[in-house]
């Protein structure tokens, strides 16, 4: 079975408190199910201040998929971490707004934009 969506951890920048994890392919059912464990553990094992799912490469994100990123957004917060996005596609970015998670988990056109908050 060909695998939907991928993602590349980025190594740390702990001097900054960050970690970027790029995402590439459709967040849809099967996509989530793709990367689900892996990214998980990453979650789990995250240590620095502000993680940051850089959506340079995602094409496609459905319902269940925005419901999961709520999930390791409230995962993180109650860890006192943050999730932000970074470069989503006007197509994802379109979704992302109209559903209005953007007004709980930060997005910003370029990950300088977010670093500098």
């Amino acid at each position: 079975m060909v695998q939907t969506l991928k993602i590349a951890p980025q190594g740390p920048n702990e001097e900054k408190g960050y970690q970027v994890i790029k995402f590439s392919g459709d967040f849809d059912k099967a996509g989530h199910m793709d990367i689900r464990e892996q990214l998980d553990a990453l979650v789990k094992e995250f240590k620095l201040t502000d993680l940051v799912f850089d959506f340079t490469g995602l094409k496609f994100i459905n319902s269940e998929s925005i419901g999961y990123l709520m999930e390791i957004h409230n995962i993180l917060s109650k860890k006192k971490k943050n999730l932000a996005l970074v470069k989503p596609d006007a197509h994802v970015k379109e979704v992302l707004k109209t559903i209005g998670i953007s007004e709980v988990i930060p997005m910003h056109s370029t990950l300088d934009a977010y670093l500098k908050k």
